[in-house]
């Protein structure tokens, strides 16, 4: 029998760039080889997780709990460019207690996290794009309130992704991933009105 990891939804999303056609497909249990990898690989693993993460941390079992959670928090997408897969995103619940607090209990509060797996497709502008999918999805097609994206001080190519998409620094705290405890998250922000006037 089949274990049923990931929850599966049924949108598909389509953009382009340049020449190139992106099309965010809904993840499944059989993206986990590449899940697996990406999440192994150091220097992705610096992008997505910090300068303190470490591969060995996720072995299969830890994948998969993440992508179980983070499938049943909202849409997990594969991220295709021309038909091949490059890397992961994610619209889903805000599961960040400190953040949901500053918002009346009826608020929807998402957020949205990328991960490009495929280092070839680096600095080619996908992520800004992704984000835009992702932002139209959220505002357009469902209940959302307000969206985060939050990064690492380090990471200054995620901010600007989020900074062209309309979102403004919101917050700025020590961050709880590094033990470095210099290292300061940054939140970004876009609420429903925002877009709208936007």
């Amino acid at each position: 029998m089949k274990i049923n990891i990931i929850k599966e939804h049924n949108i598909t999303l389509y953009g382009a760039l340049r020449e190139h056609t992106i099309t965010l497909r809904p993840l499944s249990n059989d993206h986990l080889p590449l899940l697996y990898k990406w999440n192994t690989d150091p220097d992705v693993l610096y992008w997505n997780e910090g300068p303190d993460a470490n591969p060995a941390d996720n072995d299969n079992e830890t994948v998969q709990a993440i992508y179980k959670d983070t499938s049943n928090a909202g849409y997990c997408f594969i991220i295709e460019i021309d038909g091949t897969a490059i890397g992961e995103c994610l619209l889903c619940k805000m599961n960040v207690d400190y953040i949901l607090e500053i918002y009346p209990a009826s608020t929807d509060v998402r957020r949205i996290d990328i991960l490009i797996g495929e280092k070839a497709f680096w600095n080619m502008g996908v992520g800004t794009v992704i984000v835009k999918m992702l932002v139209n999805l959220a505002f357009d097609n469902d209940t959302t309130d307000v969206i985060y994206g939050i990064t690492g001080d380090y990471n200054k190519r995620s901010g600007r992704i989020f900074h062209k998409n309309g979102f403004s620094l919101f917050l700025k705290r020590p961050s709880d991933n590094f033990h470095d405890k210099n290292g300061i998250e940054l939140h970004y922000r876009l609420t429903r009105e925002e877009y709208e006037n936007g």
